[in-house]
């Protein structure tokens, strides 16, 4: 399963025979949002004649209730209702120009998912598990008024690298991009985030950022920063496709290596650090261009899901003069 941005649109509840309330578009009914214990999501939520305010950020260990909005996680296994913490809550206003003038509100609510979500087995696990399944489900409300709710579909892990437009990696900048980009958080050894303009250079060691990794081999408290000597993550690999431009993709059998580590992110909530050794690129390989976005994407998966960042690796002068020579002949 491709790892992605969870990002749902929640509709307020509304009177019966009131009005509509439209959900999103699309070509594809939509279904439950895959998440993992401890994962960090946004929900996009709509109150109806909600005023814009500006953002709030909480610090940890978060609050269960921030902007006016609080989220409850209900779930078969065990049936206790839970509360959730909120990082950030902000507004994001759309209006129609065309006559009458009509403007959207929708709140960005980003959540950890608690560490209690009792997580069903993937279906391509072996063997496969008999058990009763969990159903479980966020309700959201906003001064004390239920508003709707996002149902779930509970995963050990549902892998997402983090880019810099991600609100989970900058919550204080959920009005609008940073203007770096949206660069993926995959950083070299001095900090800086790897680019085009900034290439990998073959075996250092890259430290990628993700969430939805799931439970650690040691436990964390659900919205607590991660302390300082953080917990490792069992079970991560890793894979290289040399190809320019690649999607992320499902490592085959045998093609994955472990990484050189994988645990929690020291003070921050719900975000992992994975370090793994930047590949060496094959002789002939391309330099990052304006149309080479990328000439080499890592892709990492865990126990049910997987995600891929595409990346810039240098190019050693040889190589280069090989692809040059080949292009003269």
């Amino acid at each position: 399963m491709k790892g992605r941005a969870v990002l749902a649109w929640i509709a307020a509840a509304i009177p019966a025979c009131a009005q509509t309330v439209v959900l999103g578009a699309g070509y594809a009914t939509p279904g439950p949002v895959t998440v993992a214990p401890g994962h960090v999501i946004t929900i996009f939520a709509r109150v109806p004649d909600k005023t814009p305010s500006s953002p709030v950020v909480a610090s940890p260990p978060l609050p269960s209730t921030l902007g006016g909005f609080a989220v409850i996680l209900r779930q078969t296994f065990p049936s206790d209702p839970q509360q959730v913490p909120i990082l950030s809550v902000a507004d994001s206003q759309t209006c129609s120009i065309v006559t009458p003038l009509v403007c959207d509100t929708v709140s960005m609510i980003t959540v950890q998912v608690p560490f209690e979500l009792t997580a069903n087995s993937p279906r391509t696990s072996l063997p496969q598990t008999t058990g009763p399944e969990n159903f479980a489900r966020l309700e959201i409300s906003y001064n004390g008024a239920a508003t709707s709710f996002l149902v779930l579909n509970p995963l050990p892990d549902s892998i997402h690298v983090l880019n810099a437009c991600d609100i989970a990696a900058n919550p204080a900048g959920t009005a609008s991009p940073p203007a770096s980009g949206c660069v993926p958080l995959v950083a070299r050894p001095d900090g800086s985030f790897v680019s085009s303009n900034n290439p990998a250079a073959p075996g250092e060691a890259l430290a990628v950022s993700l969430v939805g990794m799931g439970l650690a081999d040691t436990p964390v408290a659900t919205g607590a920063a991660a302390p300082q000597q953080p917990p490792a993550i069992d079970n991560v690999m890793f894979s290289v496709d040399s190809r320019v431009n690649a999607p992320p993709s499902m490592p085959l059998p045998g093609s994955s290596t472990a990484v050189q580590s994988a645990q929690f992110q020291a003070g921050a909530v719900g975000i992992y650090t994975v370090t793994l050794m930047a590949p060496s690129l094959p002789s002939g390989a391309p330099v990052c261009s304006p149309l080479v976005r990328s000439n080499a994407t890592i892709n990492i998966t865990r126990n049910a899901s997987f995600d891929g960042v595409g990346i810039c690796v240098a190019v050693s002068p040889v190589s280069q003069t090989i692809r040059r020579r080949n292009v003269v002949e």
